[in-house]
């Protein structure tokens, strides 16, 4: 975590900027920026966040506010009408004060900062940047809570709209304050704001969350599975007796690499822009472009026909029980979000010099996985333990209220294990009955057009 103070500390906004501009392995670390900031007025500066994403190419949501004072510079609002594009998203939100603003990928910032030329350059503000290995399962869930919240109560920004704001900052200049009027205007949406929640709701509405979109999405990957698996739908190179569920991770493994990247970017937010309104057409046609390949693209007929029962033996309830940190290496090397994961981590969690030496991936997945293994939930269970009762601890059904047990749970959380992590672990030990998934396949699904959660954690 950093502190954000400006000229107090000389670590200011622009040079979060800077950091989610890096480009590591030939890929952008921003693969979007998701952007809740109430005030916003800084739309000439081309290191202001909105210009920086719209030169960049970068895909935007914003959610500023909406009163009668303008918040958001109608200059600002025009940038968005005249983009023109899926990919840029204004909404205006009453009762809306927030500033965070995440940079998907890189970390997200949580403070005081509007989007104004003075907050980021000469104002005393105060905030944490929490880089993305930071950013745990119940921190991720929230800031979800937090932008569907904006989304679901929140204007969508239009001509008319955009009018209404340039004909109150009139009246304001002109010193006409009454705003009786500005409130009836048919393109707001009305909004009372939050109520207050105890804890325990809140935790609960969570839980309820997570299991509504996991069990939804569950269901999705199970249809690509029986689907693929289908003889007509195979490739000949798909062994005929493989899981469907690793065939259904695995073709969508292959259509997100070989189908959503624009260059080296993955452009998985405008796919999704193009086929939401009708993702069993995209699906169809991903899955007759995946039966008619002559040869697997990146490996997937290994992971499909060798890796996926490798893995399914050594997540085996008495293989669990005899696990090596060899063989849990061996699992982590097959698991793409603990490679993502360690990819992004910081050298100092896992005992690694900070700075002066860049580590390979496997480096970085050796140390990893030694730490998690040596690391203990606040129950004294280890990883394989954790592992264990999410598989074994219960009837299958009630699996995915063990898997939030583990990331939400202080009794069962581990460091460095998120959702991502124990979801991919869950669907190679069972493919068929909960089909892996990871933030790659959300991804993936989110480009064809399903409506889905991606998991950064």
């Amino acid at each position: 975590m950093r502190l954000i103070l400006g000229g107090i500390n000389d670590d200011y906004l622009r040079n979060l900027i800077e950091g989610a501009s890096a480009v590591v392995e030939g890929v952008r670390v921003t693969e979007s920026v998701w952007a809740a900031v109430a005030y916003a007025t800084d739309a000439k500066d081309s290191g202001s966040l909105i210009r920086w994403c719209f030169d960049n190419d970068i895909p935007l949501k914003f959610w500023g506010r909406l009163d009668e004072e303008v918040p958001v510079r109608v200059e600002i609002l025009n940038l968005f009408l005249h983009r023109r594009s899926p990919q840029f998203v204004c909404k205006l939100v009453t009762h809306h004060h927030a500033k965070v603003i995440w940079w998907r990928g890189f970390g997200v910032y949580v403070g005081s900062a509007n989007l104004t030329y003075s907050a980021w350059n000469s104002n005393v503000e105060a905030g944490c940047f929490f880089e993305e290995s930071e950013i745990d399962s119940q921190f991720e869930g929230d800031l979800h809570r937090l932008f569907a919240e904006l989304d679901a109560n929140a204007s969508v920004l239009t001509e008319e709209l955009r009018d209404l704001m340039i004909a109150r900052a009139k009246a304001l200049d002109a010193k006409k304050v009454p705003a009786s009027d500005f409130w009836k205007h048919p393109s707001i949406k009305q909004w009372s704001g939050l109520v207050h929640t105890t804890p325990r709701k809140a935790d609960d509405r969570r839980k309820a969350a997570f299991l509504a979109e996991w069990h939804s999405t569950l269901q999705i990957l199970r249809d690509i599975g029986a689907t693929v698996s289908l003889d007509a739908n195979r490739p000949v190179w798909v062994n005929a007796v493989a899981s469907p569920g690793a065939q259904a991770d695995q073709f969508l493994h292959a259509h997100y690499y070989h189908r959503t990247f624009d260059g080296r970017k993955a452009d998985y937010e405008r796919h999704y822009a193009q086929n939401h309104a009708n993702p069993i057409k995209a699906r169809n046609e991903a899955i007759a472009w995946w039966q008619g390949l002559p040869s697997a693209p990146t490996n997937e007929d290994v992971a499909i026909n060798t890796t996926a029962q490798r893995l399914q033996e050594l997540l085996s309830e008495n293989a669990l029980k005899r696990m090596t940190l060899p063989q849990f290496r061996e699992v982590a090397g097959d698991v793409h979000a603990m490679i993502e994961f360690s990819r992004r981590v910081r050298n100092s969690i896992v005992g690694l010099q900070s700075s002066g030496i860049a580590y390979t991936i496997p480096q970085k997945l050796d140390v990893l996985t030694a730490h998690i293994w040596n690391s203990k939930a606040e129950n004294g269970s280890s990883v394989t333990g954790v592992i264990t009762h999410i598989l074994y601890g219960g009837p299958d059904d009630l699996l995915p209220e063990r898997l939030w047990e583990a990331v939400a749970d202080p009794k069962w959380k581990l460091e460095c294990m998120g959702i991502s992590a124990y979801g991919e672990l869950v669907g190679w030990a069972m493919p068929d009955k909960f089909p892996p998934r990871n933030g790659r396949t959300s991804k993936a699904l989110r480009s064809l057009g399903y409506d889905v959660q991606v998991h950064v954690s």
